[in-house]
């Protein structure tokens, strides 16, 4: 028959168990006093065993955060609770040379026949917090590039934009300006793309609504409209697209305001809307203006301008699909899979 173990027996085991766990151990009473630590606790904080016990718990704790632990311990023993490794602020460790260094800390009561204690389960992250750092620093520089790569990008566009405007000037053939003048503003409308991107704090998203609206105000300039004579309103829910995304439906939406500014409104007035919002696994797009409408018999798949055979072909581009149709002006509806938007 197998004896019961003494009070003595058990106690070295307990000590054995908590001198082998991998983390600082610390025992305290409500009071803060230190009354048991474990060997990796000796080894992190840099004292000895016999030098803690009975000491109060900020021995352990920086200098200008006692005042807080103080007041958080006390906070702590009206209502003792488990609090699990990493909840709560940063906290540091202060060794005994001196040196700080962060740390993660969880706590539990352990109520005991003559009092409650406090168990502290201490873990140095000094390693983990450099490496995040580094990674930090790592998606900073990245970010830095990134950020350049779009500037670059929309320069050399806007350039481009600006060889096609001095070109024109020197085309006496209507037609051939007209080309260079719609070319000129479907660079514009890329290039405003990777200007959103610039100055937007997530570098792999923009916001499309702001995006058209701010090239609807080109277009307006483009076509010498004022918002007095027709209107464009931005509407629907905020949604957000990536640069392969954005990119096409930017030069849809350029396609069709330009197509409405130039033919829909011949008295000279009128309203174009955008909404672009997201049902369920779909995305809508709808572009309408109330000006004079299609003519009779439109048929989409037979149309030879280059403007709608664009809008044609950029579609299949995001998965998506076209529906024109004329009731009181044009309405342009395209859905695509919602999947095609931006990640938060």
């Amino acid at each position: 028959m197998e004896m019961p173990q003494s009070s003595g027996q058990l106690e070295t085991k307990f000590k054995a168990f908590l001198d082998a766990a991998p983390d600082a151990i610390v025992v305290v009473d409500m009071d803060g006093i230190i009354t048991i630590v474990n060997s990796e606790t000796e080894r992190m904080f840099g004292y000895e065993r016999q030098e803690l016990i009975g000491q109060a718990i900020e021995i352990l704790v920086p200098e200008s955060a006692r005042g807080h632990h103080e007041a958080d311990r006390s906070a702590y023993s009206a209502a003792p609770n488990t609090r699990p490794m990493g909840a709560g602020r940063q906290l540091s460790g202060r060794r005994k040379d001196g040196r700080e260094f962060p740390v993660e800390i969880s706590l539990s009561p352990l109520r005991t026949e003559k009092e409650t204690l406090v168990i502290s389960i201490v873990r140095d992250v000094t390693e983990r917090r450099l490496f995040e750092e580094q990674i930090q620093t790592s998606l900073r520089e990245k970010e830095s590039l990134l950020r350049e790569i779009h500037h670059r990008v929309k320069n050399n566009l806007q350039i481009t934009s600006s060889l096609l405007r001095l070109q024109a000037s020197n085309i006496s053939d209507p037609l051939a300006r007209t080309i260079f003048a719609e070319t000129q503003l479907r660079i514009r409308s890329m290039a405003l793309v990777h200007e959103k991107l610039y100055q937007a704090k997530n570098l792999t998203r923009i916001n499309f609504g702001d995006y058209v609206r701010t090239l609807g105000e080109l277009l307006f300039k483009s076509f010498a409209v004022t918002g007095d004579s027709v209107s464009l309103d931005v509407a629907g829910s905020e949604v957000f697209l990536d640069i392969d995304t954005a990119v096409p439906c930017g030069l849809i939406v350029n396609e069709v305001l330009s197509n409405a500014l130039e033919h829909a409104f011949p008295g000279g007035s009128g309203a174009i809307s955008v909404r672009l919002e997201r049902m369920d696994d779909r995305c809508v797009m709808t572009i309408r203006d109330d000006g004079i409408g299609l003519p009779p018999q439109f048929d989409l798949r037979a149309v030879d301008t280059l403007g709608l055979q664009l809008v044609r072909g950029l579609v299949p581009q995001i998965d998506g699909t076209l529906e024109v149709r004329s009731i009181i002006g044009t309405e342009l509806r395209i859905e695509f899979p919602s999947e095609r938007l931006a990640h938060a």
